[in-house]
């Protein structure tokens, strides 16, 4: 037996090995999947079960489904010049409603020596924070209430969320 005898049987087997794989490959994209219904069993009041098949698939091709996503929703209001006055409360405080990422009334006008309530109606965390004042975090349905008694306007921010902003102008 020569040397090339043996080299050439080598590389016949791994030729017959390599065209048996493509065969089965081929075999497998060309089959048409079909799956037996699963065989479900249901128990009557009286104790006997009763094996029973599930319904077929409706359709031979399957649509995917969408995964849910979180929606985040980011509500820009800004209050038209000229400012609204909030509703005050009868011991002169006047209010504003944190809720959707944005501060309700945006811009508020008070007196000198009046009191603003924040109020956190959201489901998010927020807090108040002037140029040197600061509520600390306020859980939902948590407030902070600051008294103004110098005229001039107090611009004021969320400092979690940083494009939540409004205005407080005491007269």
């Amino acid at each position: 037996m020569s040397p090339l005898r043996g080299l050439s049987l080598t590389w016949t087997l791994r030729g017959a090995v390599v065209l048996a794989l493509l065969a089965l490959g081929l075999f497998a994209v060309l089959t048409p999947q079909t799956s037996a219904p699963a065989a479900t069993t249901v128990v009557t009041p009286t104790g006997v079960v009763a094996p029973t098949a599930s319904a077929p698939p409706t359709s031979a091709t399957s649509q995917p489904t969408q995964t849910p996503q979180p929606i985040t929703s980011i509500i820009v209001r800004q209050t038209e010049v000229p400012y609204p006055t909030s509703t005050p409360f009868p011991s002169g405080l006047a209010s504003v409603s944190v809720v959707d990422f944005s501060f309700m009334p945006g811009a508020l006008r008070i007196k000198a020596g009046q009191s603003v309530l924040w109020r956190n109606d959201g489901t998010e965390q927020h807090d108040v924070t002037g140029s040197d004042w600061h509520s600390g975090p306020l859980d939902p349905g948590y407030t902070y209430r600051l008294t103004f008694g110098i005229a001039g306007t107090y611009a004021y921010r969320c400092s979690i969320h940083l494009d939540m902003t409004g205005t407080v102008v005491v007269t």
